[in-house]
């Protein structure tokens, strides 16, 4: 922890940080203050920086890109745990550091031969708050459900989508922008940003092949609260998909209800799936 504290990065100056994290590559300030890993007296807005955040950054969405296209298998070879340790990995530490690793873990992998029989029951898309408590997403897999795709808030969808950049205009514009054009959060309330966030889930959840979606809402986030009342809604009476919404406190010691509530859907999954394949609905 020592090694990557840092003080707030609005008291104290770019050269005051370099002399900080000197010596220190596990230092937060290469984030906050990445104009110290250029050469002294580079401004914090010098378009060097920005290219170079944006490069290291892509080049991460491409391998979670590369991951996330094996959760599409019928019976995929990494879990949703296991993509989400990497996806908040990939959103906390530097690029630069945890490249290699990210690279390396790719290509393992790669290597993995599924298991004969799948060990979930129901495949799921999560969508809705933020999610960093990897206990959630542990309860939910070890409940039966197999998470294929996170469109929740810092999730990789669309998280993981490369900026490209051009030379028309500053390098900051085109970033704010990007993130403007792409968010996904309900706090975009105008009809075609409501009805986008529907069709975005739709089209995740074809492209994964989910039987079901979980909204999940963080405890005292009133944007989500709004959006999983209805989206639940929409999506089970004009989309036809089977939805559940929990609760999620900023711990985990609501497992055990978490856990009940999600076994229950997976059963009605396969209830529902069993009717299918007999030509019900």
């Amino acid at each position: 922890v020592e090694e990557v504290a840092s003080r707030p990065y609005d008291v104290l100056n770019s050269e005051e940080a370099r002399a900080e994290a000197a010596g220190n590559e596990k230092s937060l300030y290469h984030i906050i203050k990445p104009e110290i890993n250029f050469a002294p007296g580079t401004d914090e807005h010098d378009p060097k920086v920005y290219d170079k955040a944006v490069e290291q950054f892509n080049e991460v969405c491409r391998i979670i890109t590369e991951m996330n296209a094996m959760r599409m298998a019928d019976n995929p070879v990494i879990t949703g745990y296991e993509f989400h340790v990497i996806q908040l990995v990939s959103q906390v530490c530097p690029h630069e550091l945890i490249l290699p690793f990210i690279k390396e873990t790719l290509e393992e992998i790669k290597t993995r031969v599924p298991d004969a029989k799948p060990a979930h029951r129901a495949r799921v898309v999560v969508v809705g708050s933020e999610i960093d408590d990897l206990d959630f997403t542990r309860t939910v897999e070890q409940s039966g459900a197999l998470i294929v795709a996170d469109r929740f808030c810092f999730g990789s969808f669309p998280g993981r989508q490369e900026i490209v950049l051009s030379d028309s205009e500053p390098a900051l514009d085109q970033i704010c922008r990007f993130y403007q054009e792409t968010s996904q959060c309900p706090r975009y309330m105008s009809q075609d940003k409501v009805h986008g966030r529907y069709e975005f889930v739709d089209k995740l959840a074809k492209e994964y092949n989910a039987q079901g979606i979980i909204y999940e809402q963080m405890k005292f986030c009133e944007f989500w609260g709004y959006e999983r009342a209805l989206a639940s809604h929409v999506m089970t009476e004009l989309y036809n998909y089977p939805t559940v919404c929990v609760d999620r406190e900023y711990t985990g010691n609501a497992s055990g209800q978490l856990r009940t509530r999600v076994q229950a859907f997976v059963e009605s999954l396969e209830i529902k799936q069993i009717h299918k394949e007999k030509g019900g609905r």
